[in-house]
């Protein structure tokens, strides 16, 4: 009969053992990094918040393989197995690395500003790493781990209980915090503040070479052309970027609503029209939309938005759709533009007074301004945390860009 030796190891090789093993756990469930396809063909069961995920690490980007891909996709919320998606160069312009501190050495982890109360609660958390812990022995249950202590009012908590029962987030802001990108900054749209601007007409979608027949109705996608009449007195060349839109409605002491529906690029001009192609669709391009010259966009690059602290305050104008339950990604525009010093990138948390005496505001959405205009900027509501966002409500310059 065969003997069996059992060695008993001592408690601190099993200890360094089993941190051994956690940590190889740990760095398995990484994921790790994906290489982004030029296409990707769906499967049964994706979405987009799921490729942004998968390819780009935040599935709060999927409104830019979105706008990569209306011809394709008509609803975001649906996409169908064998669709293929181009993801081709969103990887470039979505790729961001943190900018070091002036001063700080190479190599450094840049310091990372951590919110009155939050050591307290991370603290509570942990426990004290001084204390010995007990290693069981091999066969043995390890013991209990007790849970964190409830808050007290020398441990505050993130979670404020409100008087109609509701919970909500006091002082959140997103982690990432990403510059507006071209796509925002041209599909976003602005108020015309009562401006006369020179807005030409599309006329609908025609052929190339065909310029004397255009169709009585049409809808035009990428890679299709259009007919545009330029405004009366101007005149279009040939390479010139047009932005196309329609004006949704007027908004009282601020002119109207432009919404972006596409861009396109003069190809052929003739004594009263013009052909241009359609090379990015943000909605439905079709007949009698207007036209006007394509504003220059200053790409920052990696630089990022960093805090302020009581920065300047203003008031949202009004949002872009007129939803009961504003909703993340959604448009609004508020009352601080260019002359106040307003740039795309900068960050201002919505704000909300509760009832109650002594009660300071909540941040309740934050919104990343993504195009300004003289008096008036537009912000894409990039997190928020309750409801009530409507006109009139305060708003204050969180993080600026440098």
């Amino acid at each position: 009969m065969r003997k069996r030796t059992i060695f008993r190891s001592s408690p601190i090789v099993m200890c360094c053992a089993a941190l051994a093993l956690g940590a190889a756990a740990v760095q398995a469930q990484e994921p790790q990094p994906v290489q982004v396809p030029e296409v990707h063909i769906v499967v049964e069961g994706e979405t987009l918040w799921d490729l942004a995920a998968l390819y780009f690490g935040d599935p709060f980007l999927w409104p830019e393989i979105y706008r990569l891909n209306t011809t394709v996709v008509e609803d975001p919320h649906w996409i169908f197995p064998g669709e293929e998606l181009r993801l081709a160069g969103l990887a470039a312009v979505l790729a961001e690395e943190p900018v070091a501190e002036p001063g700080a050495e190479p190599g450094q982890q840049p310091q990372v500003n951590v919110e009155p109360g939050v050591e307290q609660i991370q603290e509570a958390v942990r426990g004290d790493p001084t204390e010995a812990q007990e290693v069981p022995e091999p066969g043995e249950m390890p013991p209990p781990v007790a849970p964190p202590p409830p808050p007290t009012a020398n441990v505050p908590t993130i979670f404020v209980q409100q008087g109609s029962g509701t919970t909500s987030v006091v002082g959140y802001e997103p982690v990432t915090y990403r510059a507006a990108t071209r796509a925002q900054f041209y599909s976003s749209g602005f108020l015309t503040e009562d401006q006369v601007l020179p807005w030409g007409t599309v006329m609908g979608r025609v052929g190339q070479e065909r310029l004397s027949r255009l169709p009585e109705s049409s809808f035009a996608t990428v890679f299709n052309y259009v007919g545009v009449t330029p405004p009366e007195g101007g005149t279009y060349q040939v390479g010139d970027s047009l932005l196309l839109g329609l004006l949704l409605r007027k908004v009282k002491g601020w002119g109207e609503i432009f919404y972006p529906t596409g861009v396109v690029e003069v190809t052929e001009v003739s004594s009263t029209h013009v052909i241009a192609q359609v090379l990015e669709q943000f909605q439905r391009i079709s007949d009698d939309q207007l036209a006007i010259p394509l504003e220059p966009f200053n790409d920052p690059g990696k630089v990022l938005p960093v805090p302020v602290e009581n920065g300047m305050m203003g008031s949202i104008i009004a949002p872009r759709q007129l939803n009961p339950v504003p909703s993340q990604q959604q448009i609004v525009y508020i009352d601080l533009g260019r002359g106040a010093g307003v740039v795309p990138g900068d960050v201002f948390a919505v704000l909300k007074m509760d009832k109650g005496e002594g009660m300071a505001p909540r941040k309740v959405a934050f919104l990343r301004i993504t195009h300004v205009r003289d008096q008036s900027a537009t912000g894409l509501i990039v997190n928020i945390t309750d409801l009530g966002i409507e006109a009139g409500a305060p708003v204050q310059l969180v993080r600026k860009m440098p």
